[in-house]
């Protein structure tokens, strides 16, 4: 059986693969109900009541046509677009772009990490911070597997969500309602933020999570 550090790197991930653009093969896991499925047995599997309210038919519902979720992910999301209602860069929402991007690279190099040149993605976009955090559970979780001390990695973890995530992601979920969007949309991000305040409380019960 998985390990509470092993489940919670998978929900940061398979998070990662929901605010990503959607691609046909992303759409059909969504249509098929995949991802609700998934998202539903991993979140039971960490904490049951982070399954309160869960709107499975949501997570399911791509649109009506075949395109209508990466339609609505360019509308929402797609800065490219003359301005995106909703950002997912970090430093639009909190700290300055530059010193919120410096701080998040910071945080990547002291574990060791470096941008995918091949991608296009900026260090303070979502899908950057999620896969950042797969990343330091999973580290996590190998070192628990191994007996050893991984308080280095649950620190880590900890002050980036203070610090970066968690300071602008639970607030797009009412920017989200504001724009109509789809229900895929409103809740995953609901989800996610549930998740967040989840990770704070368990990394340590003691810590509310900063706002400014």
């Amino acid at each position: 059986m998985d390990s509470k550090s092993a489940i919670r790197s998978k929900l940061y991930q398979v998070f990662a693969m929901a605010v990503s653009y959607p691609d046909d093969d992303w759409v059909a896991a969504v249509k098929a109900g995949e991802l609700a499925d998934t998202l539903q047995q991993l979140l039971g599997r960490l904490d049951e009541s982070l399954l309160h309210g869960i709107d499975h038919q949501a997570l399911a519902d791509s649109g009506e046509g075949d395109d209508s979720l990466a339609v609505e992910y360019t509308r929402l999301f797609d800065i490219g677009t003359g301005g995106s209602p909703i950002s997912l860069y970090g430093g639009h929402h909190c700290g300055g772009r530059t010193s919120a991007m410096e701080e998040v690279m910071r945080f990547y190099q002291h574990f060791g990490l470096q941008l995918n040149d091949t991608l296009n993605e900026l260090p303070d976009h979502l899908v950057s911070e999620l896969e950042f955090l797969h990343f330091m559970t999973f580290q996590e979780s190998s070192i628990e597997t191994q007996g050893g001390d991984a308080s280095h990695y649950q620190r880590g973890q900890k002050d980036f969500i203070e610090r970066q995530l968690g300071r602008w992601l639970p607030g797009l979920h009412s920017r989200l309602q504001e724009q109509d969007a789809l229900p895929f949309y409103t809740e995953l991000f609901r989800l996610m933020s549930r998740f967040l305040q989840y990770e704070l409380q368990a990394l340590k019960p003691s810590l509310i999570c900063r706002t400014g």
